[in-house]
């Protein structure tokens, strides 16, 4: 992805993201670092190369590499921060606070997903209407929030692996393209 198609995927997808995020979750403020993001992005996807360098064609990632090169670069980055941190009351969850960032990493990359799938994407209703699998505990929003807590311990950890990332993301676009079929 060239700095000027990583701009125009960071302006229209990522802030807005973010801003959803920040507007739901007050105690938060979106730092605005391209040159940081595009540069880990650069490293993630040289990393994913060199790593894959047999199987890639023309030196290439396909769309899941590079919405898991997007992800972690997210994540290793840290967009969104605090503006709570000498918060007195009980008001601030820290389960929360913990994995905002993890949050704006998942939903990124998967809106490179659905971008690749779609021309005009409205966030919020793109998001909405994307079908993920249930868990065998409730809905959407128990697999989504597994996959985040999964990228925080990852993140803790230092165990990103872009291969197995992308995957999760090949096989989310798959099970929502099936889903869409059979109705």
């Amino acid at each position: 992805m060239t700095r000027d198609e990583f701009k125009q995927f960071y302006d229209k997808g990522i802030c807005g993201i973010a801003d959803i995020l920040c507007q739901q979750n007050k105690e938060f403020s979106f730092c605005d670092n391209i040159n940081g993001l595009f540069e880990e992005y650069l490293n993630q996807e040289s990393l994913t190369k060199f790593v894959c360098e047999k199987s890639i064609e023309k030196d290439q990632l396909d769309k899941h590499k590079i919405a898991a090169c997007i992800t972690v670069s997210i994540m290793k980055t840290r967009l969104l921060y605090s503006n709570n941190l000498n918060n007195n009351k009980d008001d601030f969850s820290l389960k929360v606070s913990m994995r905002m960032n993890e949050q704006l990493a998942f939903y990124g990359g998967l809106l490179y997903i659905i971008a690749s799938m779609k021309k005009d994407i409205d966030i919020r209703k793109t998001l909405k209407e994307f079908k993920f699998p249930n868990t065998n505990y409730s809905d959407k929003a128990d697999y989504i929030d597994s996959i985040i807590r999964t990228l925080y311990f990852a993140n803790l950890l230092s165990g990103f692996h872009i291969g197995l990332l992308a995957n999760v993301f090949f096989l989310l676009e798959e099970y929502h393209k099936l889903k869409n079929s059979k109705l």
